[in-house]
């Protein structure tokens, strides 16, 4: 397993038993870009863990704007005849059976900028 597994594993083993089970400030918790190592023997003391990936229908639609979203903000900000170009420059996330998840900071970004004006 290499030279420095275990103390990694010491490390990880107290750094997540202080941040998520001792923390008395905390009522839960959401880890992200954790692939199934989660389930191996290094995070073997949390406990009460849910896997959720990419084709999970639990909280599809909450990694991002929805298309409804999207269009009622290009609305708000008197973008409606540019949703077919956000579509196209922005869509494409898919988690679960939802296709029409859009990342948030692309579209933030797009209604702060102004670039409405300038996709023609």
């Amino acid at each position: 397993m290499g030279e420095y597994w275990e103390e990694l594993a010491a490390f990880t083993r107290n750094l997540f038993g202080a941040a998520f089970k001792t923390n008395l400030y905390m009522e839960r918790a959401l880890m992200t870009g954790i692939t199934r190592v989660s389930k191996e023997s290094m995070f073997s003391d949390l406990n009460n863990l849910e896997v959720v990936t990419t084709t999970s229908e639990k909280y599809a639609d909450s990694f991002g704007f929805t298309e409804k979203e999207v269009f009622a903000a290009l609305e708000e900000y008197g973008l409606t005849g540019q949703k077919q170009q956000v579509k196209y420059w922005y869509d494409g996330f898919t988690f679960g059976s939802r296709t029409d998840i859009y990342n948030p900071w692309s579209i933030i970004n797009f209604l702060d900028k102004g670039y409405g004006a300038q996709l023609v």
